[in-house]
């Protein structure tokens, strides 16, 4: 491999062949595909973490959220600092974080350093997830970009996939402080690599830490931090606070991207209708997406009785039958248009939700591998059409924003994801019998979970009919074009 440094700029190729590209390729992507395992691998485990830690459903969604959101409000600003402390380095770095935290996960004694261990992740996570497309598209020819960046989607899948089965396997055999373990070797592996085999990106020294948007960063985290905190709290009276607190933050983003010269987000794109409308049945489609996922290892071991290996093998099918069923996706939408393999998808998923909700005396095994796959139908029909309309939506100049964008939606509806599932059976608790979470150990709590878990999938199809009024074609108006491409030069 070359040793010479980039002396263009740091977004400037530096294009590598035969091994040297492909010990490059596995170097990046294996933070990837160890971002994307931890996304799902700790899902099935909960029930168990439930158990060990003896907390209720409503705290230990801050094990998966807690991950997601520091890379949610993280994610945003990390692209201009790999600029200018070096793409490759901070690569490293990022990925040493996620294996340190890794261990310290594996570690943890109790929820609070369960949680700062997450916290580690995430960190790490965001640099990753902010870095490898980037690294792929800078090592390939340009004739073969195509094909990097399409390998890197298949390593998500196959992390997505991999978790929920590799989960329930390895917590069914050595406990739930496997799944984090296992990242270990694979940790040490990936940052060597790294080191060894990443080109040396230049820094852009034009790049100066003042010009960057760092208000507006710890404004969006403020946010998106103060909103999960009061869905979680719902419904007593301190929510309402943290609530007010996420109008307040919102309304000061907003007036720190229109006036700073360097936005984090900017705001000129979401005066293109196709754009922000697409963004918002894509971030409905996360909440149907994540709300499931969270609550059937839950099912499967509290109402059905099942084993861990039974319960991650459970949620795979899902999975597996989304990955074989994009490519259906994206040709229907390259053929006839976004909207008819989106709104179907959503439709479908109203459908599964309904399923769920209404299944005397809850699903069996098989129906939660049949509503799964339904599911994974959905989402198959509806993931690349959206993108589609989103990418579509803006100017070819602004297809990298726009793609940090959908990055950051698809993190933030999985918070919400989880936490409308969360919300939603600590609200039916509420209502229902006066108390916020029920004992677990009681043994009436089965029957409690499962008609909570009913209400909230007889609620989730209201998220299907957002995403359906939400979608729209992503060619906008004329107008809208012209002033977007005006703000660009500006």
């Amino acid at each position: 491999m070359p040793n010479s440094r980039d002396t263009l700029s740091p977004s400037s190729t530096h294009v590598l062949e035969g091994k040297a590209l492909w010990l490059s390729f596995a170097a990046a992507t294996t933070g990837t595909l160890m971002v994307n395992l931890d996304a799902t691998v700790v899902n099935v485990a909960l029930p168990v973490m439930q158990h060990d830690f003896g907390l209720p459903v409503s705290q230990l969604q801050w094990v998966i959220t807690a991950y997601l959101l520091v890379i949610t409000g993280v994610l945003p600003l990390t692209a201009q600092v790999a600029d200018w402390l070096g793409r490759s380095k901070l690569f490293t770095v990022g990925l040493f974080g996620f294996t340190l935290g890794s261990v310290a996960a594996a570690l943890a004694p109790s929820l609070p350093a369960l949680l700062a261990a997450r916290v580690l992740q995430g960190l790490g996570g965001a640099i990753i997830q902010a870095n490898v497309m980037a690294i792929v598209a800078l090592t390939f020819p340009q004739e073969r970009r195509g094909r990097g960046l399409g390998l890197i989607g298949a390593v998500v899948a196959a992390g997505n996939l991999l978790g929920p089965p590799l989960g329930g396997i390895l917590t069914a055999l050595f406990g739930w402080r496997s799944i984090f373990w296992v990242n270990l070797p694979v940790g040490i592996w990936g940052v060597w690599a790294s080191w060894r085999y990443l080109p040396r990106f230049t820094r852009d020294l034009a790049l100066r830490p003042a010009t960057f948007d760092w208000l507006g960063s710890i404004l969006f985290f403020a946010g998106a931090t103060t909103l999960e905190f009061g869905l979680a709290d719902l419904p007593s009276i301190s929510s309402l606070w943290l609530l007010l607190l996420t109008a307040l933050a919102g309304y000061l983003f907003v007036r720190r991207e229109a006036t700073t010269a360097r936005p984090v987000m900017p705001l000129r794109l979401f005066r293109i209708p196709a754009f922000w409308r697409n963004l918002v049945s894509g971030t409905a489609y996360w909440v149907l997406m994540m709300s499931p996922s969270f609550l059937l290892p839950f099912y499967l071991r509290l109402v059905l009785h099942e084993s861990m290996a039974i319960v991650g093998l459970s949620i795979a099918p899902q999975a597996l039958i989304m990955i074989l069923l994009s490519p259906v996706g994206g040709r229907i939408a390259d053929r006839i248009g976004v909207l008819l393999p989106g709104r179907l998808g959503l439709a479908a998923f109203a459908l599964a939700d309904l399923l769920f909700a209404l299944w005397p005396g809850g699903p069996p095994l098989w129906g939660v591998w049949l509503l799964s796959g339904l599911v994974g139908v959905a989402a198959g029909f509806f993931n690349a059409p959206n993108n589609t309309a989103v990418l579509n939506s803006v100017s070819a100049a602004d297809t990298g924003t726009a793609s940090g964008l959908l990055a950051t939606q698809r993190n933030l509806g999985r918070i919400l994801g989880v936490a409308a599932a969360a919300m939603g059976l600590s609200v039916y608790w509420f209502l229902a019998d006066g108390v916020l979470n029920p004992s677990h150990t009681s043994p009436a709590y089965p029957h409690l979970f499962l008609a909570a878990f009913r209400a909230v999938f007889l609620v989730m199809p209201m998220f299907a009919v957002l995403g359906i009024l939400t979608m729209t074609s992503p060619v906008p108006s004329a107008p809208a074009r012209a002033e977007a491409a005006a703000g660009h030069t500006r």
